[in-house]
């Protein structure tokens, strides 16, 4: 990812919690508490969870994503129709959270990016063994916990990469920028050293909460989707959001 765009992802997570009001100490208690169940050499009993494995799966899905002819990136605004209307075969798709639910080809799936919101959609894909890229933040540390305890009792745990937004250096686990599922998508993909113009964003819009978003209060969502079009404004993709 370009240098220019570095520093801006990141320092944006600052900008989001000032105006929010939350709490920098509570996204690093979540982000400590993930990496200290994750230092094990087989955390919540999943070998597959593991430092190695972990970094393993992220250079799978670096090595993924950078070949692809096109990365597909989906939002929670999507439908039906904007998904059948487009050829998604000459790429690969990232999800973002509760997105997931709406795609049916799931072996195109690169990774699922998430805050553990998406529910219940989420359990049914990482069933099936798929990437996730879970993030750690101030309100979501019972969210995660309970997904991890489900996950490990499955017979092929998610691939699991590990996020946070924390400027700190927490082993283990790596800050990749943005707030939302959606645009932190993009930011994955960019730090991955995926070239922005080969990125097609899907199902993003400033204007309705998607129906494959979790459960919110609604005025507080229509804020945090403003704060994800500036990070995308950054980045060179907004004229791909429904604004």
């Amino acid at each position: 990812m370009a240098d220019i765009f570095d520093t801006a992802l990141i320092e944006i997570q600052s900008s989001v919690r000032d105006f929010f009001g939350w709490a920098y100490s509570d996204d690093l208690d979540s982000a400590l508490s993930v990496s200290k169940y994750f230092e094990q050499i087989a955390p919540f009993g999943v070998e597959k969870w593991g430092f190695e494995n972990r970094r393993r799966a992220l250079n799978s899905l670096q090595q993924r994503l950078t070949s692809a002819n096109n990365v597909f990136i989906i939002g929670a605004s999507i439908s039906n129709n904007e998904l059948t209307s487009r050829n998604l075969s000459d790429g690969e798709i990232i999800a973002a959270d509760g997105s997931v639910g709406a795609i049916g080809n799931h072996h195109k799936l690169a990774c699922v990016v998430t805050d553990f919101d998406g529910h219940p959609y989420l359990d049914d894909i990482a069933e099936l063994g798929v990437c996730f890229v879970t993030h750690a933040h101030g309100d979501n540390q019972q969210r995660w916990l309970k997904s991890f305890e489900t996950w490990k009792d499955f017979a092929n745990p998610p691939e699991l990469i590990l996020s946070h937004q924390v400027n700190e250096t927490i082993f283990g686990m790596d800050n990749y920028g943005g707030f939302t599922d959606g645009d932190r998508a993009v930011c994955l993909a960019l730090a991955l050293g995926v070239p922005v113009e080969k990125i097609t964003l899907l199902g993003f819009s400033t204007k309705k909460i998607g129906e494959w978003s979790g459960q919110t209060n609604k005025e507080k969502k229509l804020q945090k989707l403003n704060w994800m079009f500036k990070i995308l404004q950054t980045v060179g993709l907004s004229e791909q959001i429904e604004n």
